[in-house]
C-alpha cells in the first residue's frame, strides 16, 4: 500500500500506459512503445502500442535488456541505441527506467522505431543526388557562356546584394567599388565589357577606364 500522498506502483505503471499511448499515436504506425512490469519479468509487459514493430503482445516477458535494468546493470536511461527487429527491419531504440517513490525499479518504457522507411528514401535520395566525374567537362558549366552583358549584369547585382545596396542608387563611391570588384572578378578580359559596364552603371567609357585606372594605381 502506497504512502499517504504518493502514489502506489500501480497507479505509477498507470500514468506511463497513459503517456506511452499518446506517443504511439502521435508517430504511428513506426513507433512501438512498450511498458513493463518489471516486478513480474517473465510477463512483464503491461501495455504495447504498434506492437507490429516487434510482434510482442501483452503478457511477454522482458527481453535481455529489463533484466539487465533489474540488477542495475545499465543506466536508467539509454537513448538511440541501435537495435533490430526480428524480422531484421533496423530500429532506433530508447529505454527508461521507472521507479516507485522509494527509489525502486518497478518498470520501464521502451520505445522502438523502424527507420527502414528512411533508409529507404535514403537510397531513392543517392540515386537523384548521385554524379559522375566526366572526362571531357573538367570545369562547372558556365550557363551564361557567350555573354558577357548578362554575366556582368549578374555580378553587378552580387555586389549590390551583398553590400547590402538592394535600395540604393550607387553613388560615385559605389560605382568605383562595383569597377574594382568586376576587375578583380576578371570581368574587363571578356570582350565589350568596359561598354557594357558603363552602360549598366550610366558612366562613360572614359570613366571606367578612370577608375579602372586608379584601381591599378591603388593596388
Amino acid at each position: 500500500m502506497a504512502e499517504k500522498g504518493k502514489l502506489s506502483d500501480n497507479e505509477i505503471l498507470s500514468h506511463y500506459v497513459k503517456m506511452g499511448e499518446a506517443v504511439s499515436e502521435m508517430f504511428k504506425p513506426h513507433l512501438e512503445v512498450i511498458i513493463h512490469d518489471l516486478r513480474y519479468p517473465e510477463h512483464s509487459i503491461i501495455a504495447i502500442f504498434n506492437n507490429h514493430i516487434t510482434g510482442r503482445t501483452i503478457g511477454s516477458g522482458t527481453s535481455d535488456i529489463g533484466y539487465k535494468k533489474i540488477k542495475g546493470k545499465i543506466p536508467d536511461k539509454v537513448i538511440n541505441y541501435k537495435n533490430e527487429s526480428p524480422d531484421g527491419k533496423p530500429l532506433k531504440s530508447s529505454t527508461l527506467t521507472i521507479r516507485n517513490s522509494q527509489n525502486k525499479i518497478i518498470g520501464s518504457l521502451g520505445l522502438n522505431y523502424d527507420i527502414s522507411v528512411f533508409n529507404q528514401f535514403s537510397e531513392i535520395l543517392s540515386l537523384f543526388t548521385q554524379t559522375d566525374d566526366s572526362p571531357s567537362i573538367k570545369d562547372k558549366e558556365a550557363f551564361f557562356y557567350g555573354s558577357t552583358k548578362e554575366e556582368i549584369q549578374i555580378a553587378i547585382n552580387h555586389f549590390r546584394v551583398s553590400h547590402g545596396l538592394t535600395h540604393k542608387v550607387f553613388s560615385r563611391k559605389d560605382k568605383a567599388n562595383v569597377i574594382a570588384f568586376l576587375v578583380k572578378g576578371g570581368y574587363l578580359n571578356k570582350r565589350g565589357a568596359v561598354a557594357i559596364i558603363g552602360e549598366a552603371l550610366s558612366v562613360t567609357r572614359p570613366t571606367v577606364y578612370k577608375y579602372i585606372k586608379k584601381f591599378q594605381e591603388d593596388n
